[in-house]
């Protein structure tokens, strides 16, 4: 399945607005300002970090994969956003090992169930049926050339056939590893915040 694109990492900053304005005491608008500014053109370059630590609790998924799907973020005054780029990974393939599978048209034929490593609460048992390409079951031959990815037939015949994907690494930050990012980015953020004000109080 090809690459359509990255997909954007947005920061939702309410809580920290909120506490930039607790921490503000006789600090101008324009000194609040700066100090968001600075804290948000610092987040770009945690997230890496932090997803580093995070998506590797939820699926099963290396450091080095994660810092090389993310990518430079950017900062626009009061909001910034960070690329992830990355695949859907083949099951069976690197990063999503599989079992089950049967020796040439017994892989057809033999019933098994296909199962992947995706999450860590469990294995992944895929579906006897995938519908959206034909309503045909994932296959494994296990003495072929096409292992050990998983595959299903598009149709009745021989051919097509279509490799089965798990969930992209770009996906991951928004799915079961969301709430563990989004903490740890404003717990960052209120860090940083803490910091830059206190910068400031000492000068005013």
């Amino acid at each position: 399945m090809a690459d359509k694109g990255p997909i954007y990492l947005y920061i939702d900053a309410t809580d920290v607005m909120k506490k930039a304005e607790a921490l503000r005491r006789n600090l101008s608008d324009e000194q609040v300002h700066r100090a968001m500014r600075r804290v948000y053109k610092r987040v770009p370059g945690h997230v890496r970090m932090i997803l580093r630590q995070d998506l590797p609790k939820k699926y099963y998924v290396k450091p080095g994969e994660i810092n090389a799907a993310v990518k430079k973020g950017t900062v626009s005054d009061l909001s910034c956003s960070i690329p992830v780029v990355g695949r859907r990974r083949d099951i069976g393939g690197k990063g999503v090992s599989a079992s089950g599978g049967a020796h040439g048209w017994k892989s057809l034929k033999r019933k098994y169930r296909v199962k992947a490593k995706i999450v860590k609460s469990g294995v992944s048992t895929l579906p006897q049926r995938v519908g959206h390409t034909g309503g045909n079951a994932p296959f494994r031959n296990l003495g072929s050339s096409i292992m050990p990815l998983t595959w299903t037939r598009r149709s009745k015949k021989r051919l097509p056939i279509e490799k089965m994907v798990s969930i992209a690494l770009p996906q991951m930050p928004t799915n079961r590893s969301e709430a563990d990012v989004q903490k740890d980015i404003k717990d960052y953020m209120y860090q940083r915040l803490e910091h830059e004000f206190n910068q400031l109080l000492g000068n005013v």
